[in-house]
């Protein structure tokens, strides 16, 4: 099932360069981790290390949630719950074009281009529900 997302929540998730990834451990407490993610208009790719735990917690557990930050003031939270999935292994988010026009700058003013040949498994949510608070 996959829900239908309000123009300023596709906005957001089009322009926004960071979001917090939440999985669910094997404890079952919840962990999250910071990404960079593309939203294609359906689906939520982000790219991780092979062995990252947050691959393991997706395998065994996929329901997880994306949480986009405030308006400073408490407005403007989207949190998208959804199921991910390891949709392939052995890629290179360089060769993803889309991914890598939004986040090709970042790269570079972090010096982190040639580490991200490292995050060679792709991810994928397709969003199932949004939480949103008013913005101001």
């Amino acid at each position: 099932m996959t829900v239908e997302l309000t123009q300023e929540v596709s906005s957001r998730l089009e322009s926004d360069h960071y979001g917090w990834l939440t999985t669910v451990a094997k404890s079952g407490q919840p962990v999250p981790r910071l990404v960079w993610f593309y939203f294609d208009g359906a689906d939520l790719t982000m790219y991780s290390m092979p062995q990252a735990a947050k691959v393991a917690h997706i395998k065994a557990r996929p329901q997880v949630s994306l949480n986009l930050d405030s308006d400073g003031n408490g407005g403007g939270i989207i949190v998208v719950g959804g199921t991910a999935r390891v949709d392939a292994t052995d890629v290179d988010g360089r060769e993803d074009g889309p991914y890598w026009a939004k986040y090709s700058e970042d790269a570079a003013a972090f010096g982190l281009t040639d580490a991200l040949g490292a995050y060679s498994t792709r991810l994928k949510i397709t969003p199932t529900r949004v939480w949103t608070t008013p913005t101001g």
